[in-house]
């Protein structure tokens, strides 16, 4: 799926003979380091759920592995050594072990892991990596300073972003926040992050929900979840203070026949008020597009940003159509690599953040 680096051998391999691993570096390990929101309520066992959810580490050693648990079925991580994508994991079983790379040679080396699927798929239980018998962890040094969250629906998962094209179904396989268009801004901006993000969601009305809303399971309603499949433990929001909070939800508001346009406006003020109330110092952006493009929506949106205060902007990604489209005429990868590039730039200028990396 991805250009494989060589020596590196991928596979992976699932045992549940964790004594052969005595190289264990627990998920508890001072030299992990994490992104995106995560249950850590159990000695030795993080769970994440939401898109890009990420661990990391650093490390010596030729070959490092992990034991990664399937709470439930169907989720995917990207795998990352040394920076660079080379594989697409499929999280299966549970007690199980996979090996991500061998072969790689001395000095130090990094892994990453990435989650490529969204909660509404469920949830995975890392519990350590694993180095060979005369490998260690290191300090993990590159700490970034700036901090983005995402508020968000399908676009923001990267939701059948891997699919032929617009007539393919949803499949989790097809699925990848690394190629979305807030992935590609957080790299280019060199940035730590939190997602939260779920396919079909609104923020008064979820896809086709009535025009009243659905207020037991739009975004306002989910949003403190620590984990999107169950309501606790609620998210401790001081575990993550961002620089900058971009919202891009209105497109499955105005699915179909559309909402209540006076509720919709009103919930999203509302919301935004509650994260300006969690998150004082941090500035707001409201996106819109690309598969929402209509002037109405962005005038809503921009008389949001105006009257909310100070810190509040409002920022339109180019419309698709131009790049092909992935599942159910939903950004392609080419897309989420423009809009990317799209509100990167924004950012750039905005926080007065220059640019760490190009695509």
């Amino acid at each position: 799926m991805f250009t494989r680096l060589r020596p590196l051998l991928i596979s992976v391999l699932f045992s549940s003979a964790a004594s052969l691993w005595a190289g264990l570096v627990p998920a508890d390990s001072p030299h992990i380091r994490y992104s995106g929101r995560i249950d850590d309520s159990q000695p030795e066992t993080v769970v994440f759920g939401w898109s890009g959810a990420r661990v990391r580490m650093a490390f010596e050693g030729d070959s490092v592995g992990m034991h990664m648990d399937a709470l439930h079925k169907g989720n995917w991580v990207n795998v990352l050594i040394d920076g660079r994508r080379v594989d697409k994991v499929l999280i299966e079983g549970k007690d199980g072990h996979q090996q991500l790379a061998t072969g790689l040679g001395p000095g130090p080396h990094t892994v990453e892991i990435v989650k490529a699927t969204e909660g509404m798929v469920g949830n995975v239980a890392f519990k350590g990596f694993t180095l060979p018998d005369d490998g260690k962890s290191l300090p993990w040094h590159a700490t970034e300073t700036r901090r983005i969250e995402f508020i968000g629906d399908s676009i923001t998962c990267g939701y059948g972003i891997e699919a032929d094209g617009p007539n393919n179904p949803f499949l989790p396989e097809t699925e990848n926040f690394s190629d979305s268009y807030a992935a590609h801004a957080i790299r280019a901006l060199g940035a730590d992050y939190l997602i939260v993000a779920r396919s079909g969601i609104g923020m008064l009305r979820n896809y086709g929900g009535p025009a009243e809303g659905n207020p037991t399971e739009n975004m306002p309603a989910v949003y403190d979840r620590t984990l999107f499949k169950g309501a606790s433990p609620k998210w401790d929001s001081t575990r993550f203070t961002p620089d900058v909070v971009c919202i891009n939800l209105c497109t499955n508001d105005f699915s179909k026949d559309g909402p209540d346009r006076a509720l919709f406006e009103e919930n999203y003020t509302t919301f935004v008020r509650r994260i300006q109330a969690q998150y004082p110092d941090a500035r707001i952006v409201l996106l819109l597009g690309p598969m929402t493009t209509k002037p109405e929506i962005r005038e809503i949106l921009e008389r949001i940003a105006a009257n909310t205060g100070d810190k509040m902007s409002f920022f339109q990604m180019s419309g698709q159509g131009k790049h092909g489209f992935g599942a159910h005429y939903h950004p392609s990868k080419k897309q989420g690599e423009i809009n990317g590039a799209e509100l990167a730039a924004y950012l750039s200028q905005l926080m007065d953040w220059p640019l760490v990396a190009r695509e």
